[in-house]
């Protein structure tokens, strides 16, 4: 027997499929297009996840990013996926009711991404981690950071992930995934052995070195939402049973010696180790001075650890304000690098800027200067500032710049200056000094580095943003969207063929 809400899905399911139907038989040369208001109701009874619609009470947090600036954006629905067969059918929905999919894992996209006028597909809550102990493991989409390290913590593995803990797998890895430990063991999307996918006309297919190759060549580093919704990526994850995490801080007086000489430290630090500087400002008008923080770790043992460190002092000529090395289980660890091992939490963003771009060998002397110059520049209270230096290179470089979409194979640092306001919905003046500081300080780091810039941390100001992001590859990838998407139903402002 079914009951009412299996047989509303049922025949829901029939409508919509019968609706993709059509779309299908489409001529290649017709844009795909809405011949009728969407009958979300029908969308509702065909998929196992919900549907929130404008109304609902649960809309206003359903479509909610993970910054607040964007809680503006009136998506017509939000389709919550609970199996691939869910995703497929509102793809094939989409597709046949002229109605914009954005994929969201995390919801963590800079800019926004991953909503708009048009459906939030989430795929959060395909978020299983399976095969643990194995050489590979499946992972869901919507999976976060924390949520692997616990799943596989029994069987001393680890996933390749960023530095928050709760970004989710599905656009980190197809963005290339950088991170703590990619210096040791690569980017994320390197360790993708396959991929599921539900292409734009709806159906499921493996992307592997032997299937559908240029598709999976293209999802290691192209960026989330650009050729299809990934449902499920096989990965091979790292034998990590422990890590030595060290952290610091310096005086300011301090600065331009240590920051110029970590940049030269880190370049010669083996693989076997990873680190990151962030200078930090919460209140730029207040007149503190700005705390520099260094983060690292070696996965090797903590005398190492040690001995890194007390070169990197020696260099500087100085020691650290503080100074802790920990050596720890890899998840507890871990829980450092998330910020949430001493009881730390993590409010929500109201509004960010990045401005960044990847460089290839250390800023010199007179390039650190300049950077830290750039940084102390038009103080202005309400302004959270930061210039960050992650640490790169070492196994990031041990592929070809096109051996797949992520072209950035030398790169050492990712170079950043962040700020962030207190208000999802600032004044066009306030808005405006916030981008003019961090435009400021791109145009120090800019000619120092060789124009690149990284798609998971994306940059709303960036000319020539093709090549920034893809390099030699964007021609590739330009054909391969037209291929697997050419009616062009996965779109957002930077989509690859734009």
């Amino acid at each position: 027997m079914m009951d009412r809400r299996n047989l509303l899905r049922a025949g829901g399911a029939l409508a919509v499929s019968a609706a993709a139907g059509a779309a299908a038989t489409t001529s290649a040369s017709a844009a795909i297009r809405a011949s009728a208001a969407p009958d979300w109701e029908g969308l509702r009874a065909a998929v196992g996840g919900d549907v929130v619609l404008p109304g609902d009470a649960a809309y206003g947090t359903a479509k909610q990013l993970a910054i607040g600036e964007f809680d503006s954006l009136a998506p017509q629905a939000v389709v919550y996926a609970e199996s691939a067969e869910d995703v497929q059918t509102a793809i094939r929905f989409a597709a046949a009711n002229g109605v914009k999919p954005r994929v969201r894992s995390g919801g963590h996209n800079f800019l926004g991404w991953s909503s708009g006028e048009g459906m939030i597909l989430d795929v959060r809550r395909l978020n299983h981690v399976t095969g643990g102990g194995s050489p590979t493991v499946h992972v869901g989409p919507g999976t976060i950071s924390i949520e692997a390290l616990h799943a596989l913590k029994p069987f001393n593995q680890q996933m390749v992930t960023g530095t928050c803990h709760d970004v989710a797998v599905g656009g980190y890895v197809s963005g290339g995934g950088v991170g703590y430990q990619s210096r040791a063991f690569g980017i994320g999307s390197d360790r993708l052995v396959s991929a599921k996918v539900v292409l734009a006309d709806g159906r499921l297919v493996t992307a592997s070195e032997r299937c559908n190759p240029d598709l999976f060549w293209a999802l290691r580093g192209s960026g989330g939402g650009n050729f299809g919704v990934v449902v499920d990526f096989e990965l091979r994850p790292v034998a990590a049973p422990r890590m030595v995490f060290y952290e610091q801080t310096w005086d300011w007086s301090h600065a331009e010696r240590f920051l110029t000489a970590w940049q030269e430290w880190y370049a010669d630090t083996p693989r076997g180790s990873t680190g990151q500087v962030i200078v930090i400002q919460p209140d730029a008008g207040s007149g503190n001075p700005p705390v520099i923080l260094q983060q690292g770790a070696y996965y090797t043992t903590e005398d190492d650890a040690n001995a890194g460190l007390a070169e990197l002092a020696s260099l500087v000529g100085a020691q650290p304000a503080t100074s802790r090395v920990l050596d720890l289980p890899f998840d507890e660890g871990m829980q450092y690098v998330y910020g949430l091992a001493d009881g730390g939490s993590h409010p929500r963003t109201e509004w960010q800027r990045m401005r960044a771009r990847l460089v290839s060998r250390p800023l010199g002397a007179s390039g650190t200067a300049a950077a830290l110059a750039a940084f102390e520049a038009a103080p202005r209270s309400g302004q959270t500032r930061y210039l960050s230096f992650m640490g790169l290179g070492g196994a990031v470089a041990d592929l070809a710049p096109d051996a797949t979409a992520f072209v950035h194979r030398d790169a050492l640092f990712h170079v950043g200056y962040g700020v962030a306001l207190g208000t999802a919905t600032p004044g066009a003046e306030e808005a405006d000094a916030a981008v003019g500081w961090a435009t400021k300080g791109f145009g120090v780091i800019d000619p120092l580095s060789e124009g690149q810039s990284y798609i998971n941390f994306p940059d709303k100001y960036l000319s020539g943003w093709q090549n920034a992001y893809y390099g030699s590859n964007y021609a590739r990838l330009k054909a391969l969207k037209q291929a697997y998407d050419p009616h062009r139903l996965f779109d957002f402002p930077r989509a690859i063929g734009n």
